[in-house]
């Protein structure tokens, strides 16, 4: 091999690794930063529940992850004080929502305002339908009128993808059947493309980056305007 192209090699490994190094430490503070209840109290009470995503992670601070921007979008459309408990944990699967989420959820003393789920993706990564389908139905049965769920995350090829795709649809007819409001993650994302690969992620090409994040936090807040404008809606009945 050239010299100059294995220099440039090495070059860009250890850069990469440097960025992975980085990347994992901001577990550690994302969980400080959301390990109490944010923003202004006397308004909307908003609780996130999930896993790294939620947690903010590949972002470039807690606040650019997806539920940051939802709070910043809460806040600005309804003109009101947003305090959001995030009660999601790196590394998390459905069983730890309803384990542990869930239950510091209810531990809260107030019913929240708003409720968004995104949980799913490390189940996929060792996935069984089996088991999936069945504790996709738990967590619907188990979540708050209203909540808003996200299905799967879109794993772009190969059989994670196939995985993820069942996943999403197990997912959404859960929710479906349980009156809550699914999100369509999975379709938003594969509706990036390919490109997103290069634009939309962090370095260990996992974790959403600042861009991803904000498709993350689009298909939320589509779903919520969408929501919002049917409850406003007046009624076709005499």
């Amino acid at each position: 091999m050239n010299t100059a192209l294995l220099a440039v090699l090495l070059t860009l490994a250890a850069v990469w690794t440097v960025a992975l190094v980085r990347l994992d430490r901001t577990v550690e503070t994302s969980a400080d930063f959301w390990s109490e209840p944010r923003g202004g109290t006397g308004g909307l009470l908003y609780v996130a529940l999930g896993d790294s995503v939620a947690q903010g992670i590949g972002a470039s601070s807690p606040q650019n992850g997806y539920v940051g921007l939802l709070v910043d979008r809460l806040r600005d459309s309804t003109g009101k004080p947003v305090q959001v408990v995030n009660l999601s944990r790196s590394g998390a699967r459905i069983r730890d929502v309803l384990d542990t989420q869930l239950p510091a959820l209810d531990a809260l003393g107030r019913r929240p305002d708003v409720v968004t789920v995104a949980i799913g993706g490390n189940d996929v990564r060792a996935y069984d339908s089996t088991t999936f389908a069945a504790e996709a139905e738990r967590l619907a049965a188990a979540l708050p009128d209203g909540a808003y769920v996200a299905d799967a995350p879109f794993f772009m090829h190969g059989r994670w993808e196939r995985d993820a795709d069942q996943a999403a649809a197990l997912l959404k007819a859960s929710a479906v059947e349980h009156g809550l409001r699914p999100v369509p993650l999975h379709d938003a994302l594969r509706a990036q493309g390919w490109q997103a690969m290069r634009t939309q992620f962090a370095p260990d090409w996992f974790h959403p980056n600042d861009r991803g994040h904000r498709v993350w936090a689009d298909a939320f807040w589509q779903e919520m305007t969408d929501s919002r404008h049917a409850a406003e809606r007046p009624s076709s009945s005499p």
